[in-house]
């Protein structure tokens, strides 16, 4: 058997970007050991997961001290919306079905893009592989299998399938990308309770209700009518039945509820570039989403609480580009969306929003220097079938982003971007039951990034080296917060805070390659960020730290790459952090480091066919840990992988 050569390491940051990106690649994430979307967003420097424990825990990210309803999420260049509560649970999609991921803050460079995708303070965009063939094999099938501590079971196949070609080429004219996914996982790991106030008393306990078994299913559809011009369509399913594992308070590891979601969406990306001066792309899109609550000990007169929600979306976007110069490109865009929600709660409102995003775009791109400026637009009409609708609105929000290269012969450059955007209040800000507030202002923020980069391969290539360094600032104003209105017992949605946030991100990358089939290459980042509460100098929390957000954090990874095996460790550490807005040490979550190695191989059995393992030992230390307070993560555990492509 043969082994595959497999080249590893964190792709190399895009260093002459106006904006911090960062990325992995589908090899990368393979090595690594990581196993779902969290894990590899866990390695960028300025993010805060919000994770509630275990595979089936709810995982929300925020960016730079943003929270999670500012960091949106496109799927293939189209944005995964929620209405209801406007932020996205990572943890619903699977790595196997993916061979990209990345992080920007700000507006990317390419201007020829959605409006939506201007929207937010910060993108994760993630990519589906494109399938290529040869003449001899115009279908590929890709099985995984992966087992794990505490009831993990993870099988996947992908099956890619030339379906037409083009005359006189391997080329594919039609081809289809089918992927399955099923997950399921008792969850039922260790984990320690400290009693008393010195933590001198410990029991050992197991999680209980932190099951979950999941499907996904997503069939892609490519269309490659020229060099030119393409189209992709896509239908993806998931359905998932979880446990909601509870706040371990006083004791009480007792939890019940039960959370079922149903998504099913389509949607089509078309894009034609006609000449070198004009292009243009469609992209339309249709949202379903099914969520059902149980709670069986709510005490009410029913004696269990069983609400069912639904949301749907319909999305449609038009983008034009036009390029007079070389230099020279200008783009306007304009995105149609639709949502509504029902339920099945007493008095429901019934709540509709619509949206008109108009984006206009300059680039001026020379050797020396980039330069992208916009304006987008934001036309919104709420309404509702019972009571009032929140107000209309109508906002511009400029950007602006600069990149200088001061010397050609080096990959050196030193970058500045800036960015006003808000976030509309959700659905369940506005209109849910006694705590919604339907006078809410839209959450303001403005963002200053300064940064250098630099990239230079030393001894002919063999050595590879790349460093960032950004500074910012983010001011955030009319927070919505949750604060008591009426008495201690009644609580609202209300424009209350301001946040002040400064930081410095460094990410660092270096890979040598020793001889063809052995490298090494060692990859981390580091985030300083001071995001602090300014609302009122009288008050207690003034200039104190944000809740869940560390002032020091930070990541590393090692790729050690030989003919005989690929072994990766990586770190993920974060300071102390604070569960309310008093920095009190009543308050206070200790640091915690989370080690995890990976050790796997992928060997040619046949002509065409490669068979590849991978074991995984997370959380080394078995440290015990809490990234949201009360919500115990998983200690030590361990998966072992196998895989089959043809």
């Amino acid at each position: 058997m043969d082994g595959v050569s497999v080249t590893a390491g964190r792709e190399r940051a895009p260093v002459a970007s106006m904006t911090p990106v960062q990325m992995l690649d589908g090899k990368e994430m393979n090595v690594l050991p990581v196993a779902q979307l969290g894990d590899v967003l866990k390695m960028f420097a300025g993010l805060v997961i919000r994770d509630y424990g275990g595979v089936g825990g709810m995982k929300t990210v925020s960016m730079r001290g943003f929270g999670a309803q500012h960091t949106a999420v496109a799927y293939d260049g189209i944005s995964v919306s929620d209405c209801q509560t406007g932020q996205i649970d990572i943890s619903k999609f699977s790595l196997e079905q993916l061979d990209r991921v990345s992080l920007g803050s700000g507006d990317a460079d390419e201007i020829f893009l959605p409006a939506r995708l201007s929207s937010s303070a910060s993108l994760i965009s993630l990519h589906t592989p494109r399938p290529s063939f040869t003449a001899q094999q115009p279908i590929h099938l890709d099985f995984h299998l992966t087992a794990g501590s505490f009831g993990l079971w993870n099988p996947s196949l992908k099956m890619e399938n030339r379906i037409a070609k083009k005359k006189n080429s391997d080329r594919p004219f039609i081809s289809s990308s089918l992927n399955i996914n099923y997950l399921q996982s008792k969850g039922n790991y260790p984990f320690l309770i400290f009693y008393g106030g010195a933590g001198d008393s410990v029991s050992r306990e197991r999680r209980a209700n932190s099951d979950v078994r999941s499907v996904t299913v997503e069939e892609n559809l490519f269309f490659d009518f020229s060099a030119q011009s393409n189209l992709q369509l896509k239908l993806y399913y998931y359905w998932s039945h979880r446990g909601l594992p509870g706040a371990v308070i006083f004791y009480n590891t007792h939890s019940a509820q039960r959370l079922k979601d149903e998504n099913i969406f389509a949607q089509a990306h078309y894009e034609n570039r006609f000449n070198a001066q004009w292009a243009y792309q469609l992209n339309a899109k249709f949202n379903f989403a099914r969520q059902q609550y149980y709670d069986p000990d709510y005490l009410n007169d029913a004696g269990f609480l069983d609400n069912h929600y639904l949301q749907r979306e319909w999305y449609v976007s038009n983008t034009v580009l036009y390029k007079p110069h070389r230099i020279l490109s200008l783009s306007l865009s304009n995105d149609l969306i639709y949502g509504n929600m029902s339920a099945n709660l007493h008095e429901f409102c019934y709540p509709s929003r619509f949206q008109m995003l108009t984006a206009l775009s300059l680039r001026v791109d020379t050797r020396f220097v980039d330069i992208r400026a916009g304006l987008l637009h934001t036309g919104v009409a709420n309404g509702v079938k019972q009571g009032r609708a929140a107000d209309n609105l109508s906002r511009f929000s400029p950007s602006a982003g600069l990149s200088v290269k001061p010397l050609l012969s080096e990959e050196f450059y030193v970058r500045a971007f800036y960015k006003n955007i808000f976030r509309l209040p959700s659905f369940n800000d506005l209109y849910y039951m006694e705590v919604g507030n339907r006078d809410l202002k839209p959450e303001d923020t403005h963002q200053i990034n300064v940064g250098l980069a630099y990239a230079k391969d030393f001894q002919r290539g063999k050595v590879e080296f790349s460093c960032t360094v950004d500074g910012y600032y983010n001011r955030v104003k009319n927070k919505i917060v949750a604060i008591p209105s009426k008495n201690l017992f009644v609580w609202s949605m209300l424009n209350f805070g301001k946040v002040d946030i400064g930081g410095l991100d460094v990410g660092s990358f270096v890979k040598w390659q020793i001889i063809k089939q052995l490298s090494v290459s060692i990859s981390g980042s580091y985030t300083l960020q001071y995001a602090v509460d300014v609302t009122h100098p009288e008050s207690k929390t003034y200039r104190h730290q944000i809740p869940y957000t560390p002032l020091h954090s930070g990541s590393a990874a090692l790729v050690f790459v030989t003919p005989w095996v690929e072994v990766s460790y990586t770190v993920v550490a974060a300071g102390k952090r604070y569960a309310l807005q008093q920095n009190v040490p009543a308050n206070e979550l200790p640091p915690y480091a989370d080690h995890s190695i990976a050790l796997g191989k992928d060997f040619n059995v046949r002509d065409k066919v490669v068979l590849g393992g991978k074991i995984e030992l997370l959380n080394l230390a078995d440290r015990h840990y809490e990234i949201v307070r009360w919500y115990p993560m998983q200690g030590r555990s361990f998966r072992v992988g196998l895989h089959l492509r043809w």
